[in-house]
């Protein structure tokens, strides 16, 4: 009798862990492909804001000056500046890595975006022939 009763519980646990194994295993998946959209979409959203403002500042002229409060997203891997027009963010996901960019209209110089996730004041400030992003302390 005891032999028997252990089986049924066996068999009871057996089916349980079928079952909950792959609704874990999926539910993972899906957190995951969750936090990459919203990864990317605050990266998208941060990298906008601040090329709208840079393009904003360079068409006022110098000495216009204006200051952002952008979040930047956890995840990103490096920050870069390449033809010397262009805000690239490089994102780490799960499929690998994705870059969300913003072609300026101004050349840009001497910039300093932070790659640390976390709420950050931007200074852009136009000058006679580029546009320069600094950190506010």
């Amino acid at each position: 009798m005891k032999g028997q009763a252990a089986i049924e519980y066996f068999t009871i646990i057996s089916v349980a862990l079928l079952i909950l194994i792959p609704l874990v295993a999926y539910l993972n998946q899906l957190l995951v492909g969750y936090r990459d959209d919203v990864r990317l979409t605050q990266a998208s959203e941060a990298v906008n804001k601040i090329g709208e403002n840079v393009d904003w500042v360079f068409a006022q002229g110098p000495p216009a000056k204006r200051t952002i409060r952008v979040y930047i997203p956890d995840g990103i891997e490096s920050i870069t500046y390449p033809n010397d027009d262009t805000i690239n963010f490089r994102i780490k996901t799960s499929a690998g890595y994705s870059d969300v960019y913003y072609v300026t209209n101004a050349r840009l110089e001497n910039c300093n975006i932070p790659t640390n996730s976390g709420y950050y004041y931007l200074a852009i400030e136009a000058f006679s022939d580029h546009v320069e992003i600094n950190v506010v302390s």
